[in-house]
């Protein structure tokens, strides 16, 4: 049994936890301005005065609960690096992969995630930390295509993310179906993934015959 102090420590980082769980939700409902100390203590089912006992200022409680959230993305990302996946998948198989993800996660899961990320890259204390957020996508990503076969694949990743962030923020808009969402974006990764596996030489090789042909 741990000492009274090391359970006193345990109940204060509960409790701080809490309130930092307590402020992303009211984000993700009203952004930073339904982040006030009395909503927050409310939500976590605390005394009005927690919050200005563990946070100085209502900046301070927003800063750590953006940074939590974004420290924790940035683990599970870097968990699933770990992760196998089955390489011999074809384009349906992965749009229905993704179809179900987005079944899971929905465009609001999606909105939150990115309203997040914009808010915690305005922040001066955040944006190393939105950065390492971004760094772990691009290395699960890096990890997923070498287990496919795809080498030297930085650049790609990158492109992908950006992709998969365009894909966010298009969902929001409701303009195609989550099954379509899912189709054109799995299609739009087989696409950059052949464009890199045949190289830029091909590539152009291509383009150029295909304007010759045209003229």
């Amino acid at each position: 049994m741990g000492s009274k102090a090391q359970l006193t420590q345990s109940r204060s980082r509960a409790r701080r936890d809490e309130l930092l769980a307590a402020a992303i939700e009211l984000f993700a409902e009203g952004g930073s301005r339904a982040i006030t100390h009395r909503a927050v203590a409310a939500r976590a089912d605390l005394p009005p005065a927690s919050t200005t006992y563990y946070f100085a200022t209502i900046d301070d409680l927003i800063r750590e609960a953006l940074g939590a959230h974004i420290d924790q993305w940035t683990a599970d990302l870097t968990d699933l690096t770990r992760v196998e996946f089955e390489a011999d998948v074809g384009i349906n198989d992965a749009a229905a992969f993704v179809t179900a993800i987005f079944a899971a996660r929905g465009p609001e899961v999606a909105a939150l995630e990115l309203s997040i990320f914009l808010a915690s890259a305005r922040v001066p204390e955040l944006r190393d930390n939105a950065a390492d957020a971004m760094r772990a996508f691009e290395s699960l990503t890096i990890a997923i295509l070498e287990r496919v076969g795809v080498s030297d694949g930085a650049a790609l990743a990158a492109a992908i993310v950006a992709l998969i962030a365009g894909t966010a923020l298009r969902r929001q808009s409701g303009l195609y179906s989550e099954p379509s969402e899912a189709l054109l974006l799995t299609s739009a990764i087989r696409d950059l993934v052949a464009a890199h596996v045949l190289g830029p030489e091909t590539v152009d090789r291509t383009l150029a015959d295909l304007r010759r042909a045209k003229a």
